[in-house]
C-alpha cells in the first residue's frame, strides 16, 4: 500500500476501502464469537452427526474471521491516504470558497511618462554671431536686450527711430524722432567699417575691437527705407562676425516679409531667436512645449527651447564705453574717409560744428570745465562738476555726455584704465 499515491485512486475506491475496513472488523468479531458459541454447544447432548456439523461450522467460522481481520488489515492501509486526500479536498474547497468572483478588469496600457523639457540658459543666445528678440509692445525686449549687452561688455551704437529721452540714457541713439535720414546715413558707415575692417584683415590684422549694434523698431526701419536698409542688414548678418560686429535686432513681428527679409528666410540662422510674451507661447505650441511656459509670469522661447529670463529691472542702465576708434574716425571725417563712402556732407557738418552751438545746461558745464585744460579723466569730471557730484552721477552717463559732445565736434575722448574715459576739448 505504501507504495501507491492519492493520484492513483478515485475517490470512490477510497471510500469503498473505509467501509469494508468497518465491516469487515464487525464481521470478523461476529464470526469469531459465533464460532465459540457453536462450539459449547458441542457439550449440549445430542446426536454425534449434529455434533460433528457444529464443530466444522465453528472452524469454518474461525477461518473466515481470520480472512476479515486480514480484509481489515489491507483496508487500514487506505486510511492515509483518504485523510490526505479529503484534507486536499476541504483545503480546495475552503480556498475556491473564499476566493472572490471572478471579474472581467480592463487593464490599461502603460503610458510612458513624458522626458522632462530642458530649458535653454539666455546667455547661450550669445554664442550665435547676431540675436533677434521678438515681442509685443511691453514684453521687455529693451531690458533684456541691455541686460545680454551687459554680459558682452562691448561698446554699443544704438539705431532707434522711436527712442525716448530715458530708452538709452547715457547713449548717443542714432535716429530719434524718425530720423530715418540719419539711419540710412548710419547704415552706409556700418558697411564702409565691416569693409575697412577686411581690408586690415588681409593685412593680417585679426583682433578688432568689438561693437554690437542694436536695432529697434527694425520692421519700421526697413518699411522707411526698402531696400537699402535691408541689404545692409543682411550684409552685416552674413560677413560682419569675422571682424567682431555684431547686431540685436528688436522686433514686433518674426515674419520675413515683415522683417523686411523676403527671399532670405536663410539669414535667420545666424540668429538667435529670443520670442517673449504671446510670440513664446505661440511658438511653444508649435513645438508642443507649451505646458512648460504655459504658467510662466514671463514666457520665453530661445529658438526651439523654452528659456528662463532673469529678474531685472525697467531702470537698469548699461556701462557707456569708448565707441572703437576705427567707427569714431569715420564718424568724425578724417582724410581716408572720402574712399570709404562716407556722406561727405555729414562729414562737413560734424567738422564745422560751431563751439557756441545752444547746448543743453549739462553739456555747457562739461566744455566750460574742460576749456583750458588737457585730458581730463571721466571720474575727475564727476568730481569737480557740482551738480554731477550732488547728484552721485552715474561715471556711465558722463561717458556717454562726453561722446555725444565728441560726435557734436565739440571735444575729443579716449581711452583711459579699465573702461575709463578722457576728454578735452578739438583744438581749433
Amino acid at each position: 500500500m505504501q507504495n501507491f499515491t492519492t493520484n492513483q485512486f478515485h475517490t470512490s475506491q477510497i471510500l469503498l476501502a473505509d467501509k469494508v475496513k468497518r465491516y469487515s472488523k464487525w464481521c470478523s468479531h461476529g464470526a469469531y464469537g459465533l464460532s465459540i458459541l457453536i462450539s459449547l454447544s458441542t457439550f449440549v447432548p445430542s446426536k454425534m452427526e449434529q455434533k460433528l456439523i457444529n464443530i466444522g461450522s465453528a472452524i469454518a467460522l474461525v477461518l473466515i474471521s481470520n480472512r476479515l481481520d486480514r480484509l481489515h488489515e489491507i483496508a487500514s492501509g487506505y486510511e492515509g491516504i483518504s485523510q490526505v486526500q479529503s484534507h486536499a479536498s476541504y483545503a480546495t474547497w475552503l480556498q475556491a470558497s473564499m476566493k472572490p468572483p471572478a471579474r472581467e478588469i480592463a487593464i490599461a496600457a502603460t503610458v510612458e511618462a513624458p522626458a522632462p523639457v530642458k530649458f535653454a540658459s539666455i546667455e547661450s543666445s550669445l554664442k550665435k554671431p547676431h540675436l533677434m528678440i521678438l515681442g509685443e509692445t511691453g514684453s521687455g525686449k529693451s531690458t533684456i536686450c541691455k541686460y545680454l549687452v551687459s554680459q558682452v561688455n562691448a561698446p554699443c551704437l544704438i539705431i532707434d527711430p522711436h527712442a525716448s529721452p530715458t530708452d538709452w540714457r547715457g547713449f548717443n541713439v542714432v535716429g530719434s524722432g524718425r530720423n530715418y535720414a540719419d539711419i540710412a546715413t548710419e547704415f552706409d558707415r556700418l558697411a564702409n567699417l565691416m569693409q575697412s575692417r577686411y581690408e586690415e584683415r588681409d593685412k593680417g590684422v585679426t583682433q578688432f575691437d568689438p561693437l554690437i549694434v542694436i536695432i529697434d523698431e527694425f520692421p519700421a526701419i526697413a518699411s522707411a527705407l526698402g531696400k537699402g536698409a535691408t541689404d545692409t542688414v543682411k550684409l552685416l548678418a552674413r560677413e560682419a562676425r569675422k571682424v567682431q560686429i555684431r547686431m540685436c535686432l528688436l522686433s514686433q513681428g518674426a515674419e520675413v516679409k515683415t522683417l523686411g527679409l523676403e527671399g532670405e528666410g536663410s539669414i535667420r540662422e545666424s540668429f538667435a531667436m529670443l520670442r517673449l510674451g504671446s510670440f513664446a507661447l505661440t511658438h511653444a505650441k508649435q513645438q508642443k512645449v507649451l505646458e512648460a511656459i504655459d504658467n510662466s509670469d514671463r514666457p520665453a522661447m530661445l529658438d526651439q527651447l523654452p528659456c528662463n529670463l532673469p529678474s531685472l529691472s525697467d531702470n537698469q542702465s548699461l556701462p557707456v564705453l569708448p565707441l572703437p576708434s576705427d567707427y569714431q574716425s569715420l564718424l568724425i571725417g578724417n582724410s581716408g574717409d572720402r574712399h570709404l563712402g562716407i556722406n561727405p556732407q555729414m562729414t562737413n557738418q560734424l567738422s564745422a560744428q560751431p563751439q557756441s552751438e545752444q547746448l543743453a545746461p549739462v553739456f555747457d558745464s562739461i566744455l566750460q570745465f574742460l576749456d583750458g585744460k588737457d585730458w581730463q579723466r571721466d571720474n575727475y569730471i564727476k568730481q569737480s562738476i557740482r551738480a554731477f557730484k550732488d547728484a552721485n552721477t552715474p561715471i556711465s552717463e558722463i561717458q556717454g555726455y562726453l561722446q555725444f559732445l565728441e560726435v557734436k565736434g565739440h571735444l575729443e575722448t579716449r581711452g583711459a584704465g579699465r573702461d575709463g574715459l578722457e576728454a578735452r576739448l578739438r583744438p581749433s
